[in-house]
């Protein structure tokens, strides 16, 4: 367990250690020539830079905390261990979230740290240094951008809504009839679509008002963890995409600036996925 001062603690030992990233990640992004290699497929890359990082994180708070687990993603998948998260803190990591856009130089990348408690999120960082952005949040505090107080934009129908639909996840051909049928029905209703190339980035861009509601779906926990406290504390929803409380560790989310925004979303994917279903030959 975690009492308010060890939280506070950990909050600003870990503002701490990503503002000493940000100058990582800055160094690696004004580099034209970074190694890079592919974990996966094709489109899952990994530079030196997110090890770099990643590195840095751990190696800081475990020497505070020494009894804190991490669920970090280069780690995870160099060991190929399967994620749980119990009672215990436990430090998620995103060491670059957008990585391609990080390879390419496109300023849409982020640092992303949250940590658990007994399965709840009560920390969460994240920080785009190419663009100065600093959000911040600790549970029932709200949230913060550069230690301003933001708020979603409360939008409440989809014909208002600025919405973020990542089209680059239907390289993953399971979701790929859904996603393309889902941006159509989202395309005649709302204000627009936006792909920005980083899930973290992209829920820290619902809990500051820039857009408004985000679908997305066979991510990992280090995508969404400290987004998802960020929106929560600012105002906003986020839920499991089949409906009622999100899973951390099963990260596939609805999130929104307001809870009837995010229902009208929810019954677009039920009515898309519903007519798949009906239309898959037998």
């Amino acid at each position: 367990m975690c009492d308010e001062k060890e939280i506070q603690a950990a909050f600003d030992i870990a503002v701490e250690l990503v503002k000493k990233c940000n100058d990582i990640v800055s160094e690696g992004f004004r580099t034209a020539s970074k190694r890079v290699e592919v974990k996966g497929k094709h489109w899952d890359l990994v530079t030196e830079y997110d090890q770099r990082v990643e590195d840095v994180l751990i190696a800081g708070l475990r020497q505070h905390f020494p009894h804190h687990k991490f669920c970090a993603e280069e780690a995870s998948f160099a060991s190929g261990d399967v994620l749980t998260l119990g009672p215990e803190p436990t430090w998620i990591i995103d060491p670059i979230d957008g990585t391609v856009n990080f390879v390419r130089g496109v300023p849409f990348t982020c640092i992303s740290v949250a940590l658990a408690v007994n399965g709840e999120i009560q920390i969460a960082i994240i920080a785009n240094p190419t663009a100065n952005e600093l959000y911040t949040a600790i549970r029932g505090q709200g949230s913060f951008l550069n230690g301003s107080l933001i708020t979603t934009r409360g939008t409440e129908v989809l014909k208002e809504a600025l919405v973020g639909h990542e089209f680059s996840i239907g390289s993953y051909k399971p979701i790929r009839a859904a996603l393309f049928e889902r941006g159509q029905r989202f395309i005649t209703e709302c204000v627009g679509l936006r792909a920005f190339g980083s899930a973290a980035l992209t829920l820290a861009y619902i809990a500051s008002g820039l857009i408004d509601v985000y679908s997305i779906q066979f991510l990992k926990p280090w995508d969404i963890a400290a987004g998802s406290l960020l929106i929560q504390e600012a105002g906003g929803t986020v839920m499991s995409i089949t409906g009622g409380k999100y899973d951390i560790m099963k990260p596939d989310i609805i999130a929104a600036s307001s809870e009837p925004l995010a229902q009208r979303v929810l019954q677009i994917i039920r009515e898309v996925d519903e007519d798949l279903r009906q239309d898959k030959p037998t």
